[in-house]
């Protein structure tokens, strides 16, 4: 017997999976406009903020995205699966239930053929079948041509009581049958959904690939930053070289100022001992000079003194004898100077 699904099973398992397409298309809108929230403009961004902790903020950020959108996706599909599995499990419920009632229904037409003591092999209960048959085409076993002419027969004419109840019953049955069915085909088709889920999971492996995914964003920010330490430590060793060069040349400066006055003083002090030794040449010359002078000045003296207790007549001579005396003192290289206001005592 051929059982055929409803058109409304079909309807309602099409309406599910549209139903769930639609919410799995807002999630990803969601996402999307999650993400451009997320995204963060260089013209947002701190300007006094450390560069080097802002990149790997943000590479943290992305890769976390990454993680949480795989992950949030992954539970979808699980949830998803659960549901689906949850219905599937429902549909077999379903097609177990009313094949139990295919079973028992069975059962009460036995019962009735033994009730109204009807032989498996009998007329009536071959007439019996062919009218079950014609009520409900089976593809897999249609009446041929003596059959359906034999059926024809068969409707014009009445009924047994046996018969009557048996196709009241054997309507039921084809009810149960239809739901069993149905529920075990659309059960088949959830399994074959969730083999197709899983597969492709397998398939693309959105978690994997989204740890791979934030580890090369980590990587690239780890070189970034590991270019920016360079560049700020470059800058560094410059600074500190230009601050070097520069203390070496103040050092360099005030070293060459400091040579500059240790040499001047070094040329004060020789132009003070020259002066020194000059004024100490000087004090000798004057001292000698003195000397000189205080030895001819005795010597006049004596030479005066000499003459006039010789008895010679210096004051009649005046002009004369000053003149000798001069002439005498010149070439005792006495200076005229040193002899001026000399007066001869006349009276000696």
């Amino acid at each position: 017997m051929q059982i055929r699904i409803g058109n409304n099973e079909n309807q309602t398992v099409n309406a599910k999976l549209q139903a769930q397409e639609k919410a799995g298309e807002q999630n990803r809108r969601k996402g999307a406009a999650v993400q451009r929230k997320n995204t963060i403009f260089a013209g947002d961004l701190p300007m006094n903020q450390n560069p080097i902790a802002l990149r790997r903020q943000q590479a943290q950020k992305k890769a976390m995205k990454f993680v949480q959108d795989a992950w949030s996706g992954e539970q979808k599909t699980s949830q998803s699966q659960a549901e689906i599995r949850e219905i599937k499990e429902r549909q077999r419920e379903e097609a177990l239930y009313n094949t139990q009632r295919v079973q028992e229904c069975e059962s009460r037409k036995e019962n009735l053929r033994q009730k109204y003591g009807v032989e498996a092999d009998s007329k009536e209960q071959k007439d019996l079948e062919l009218l079950m048959r014609g009520a409900h085409f089976d593809p897999n076993n249609p009446l041929t041509e003596e059959e359906e002419a034999e059926l024809e027969q068969l409707r014009s004419q009445p009924l047994t009581e046996y018969q009557e109840k048996c196709l009241e019953i054997d309507n039921e049955q084809a009810i149960f049958a239809n739901r069993a069915q149905s529920a075990a085909n659309y059960a088949d088709y959830l399994q074959s959904s969730l083999t197709d889920m899983k597969i492709e999971r397998l398939k693309h492996h959105k978690m994997a690939d989204a740890l791979k995914n934030a580890e090369k964003v980590m990587d690239q920010a780890s070189e970034e930053i590991q270019g920016m330490l360079w560049e700020e430590a470059k800058d560094h060793v410059d600074e500190t070289y230009e601050e070097q060069r520069e203390e070496a040349r103040e050092e360099a400066e005030e070293k060459e100022e400091q040579e500059e006055k240790i040499e001047l003083r070094q040329e004060q002090k020789e132009l003070i001992e020259e002066r020194i030794e000059a004024a100490q040449e000087n004090s000798h010359e004057t001292e000698e000079a003195q000397r000189e002078q205080s030895k001819d000045a005795r010597e006049e003296a004596q030479l005066l003194k000499d003459m006039a207790q010789a008895g010679m007549d210096v004051a009649g001579a005046g002009d004369t004898v000053k003149a000798e005396i001069k002439d005498m003192l010149n070439k005792m290289k006495l200076v005229e100077a040193d002899i001026k206001g000399i007066e001869i005592d006349e009276e000696i």
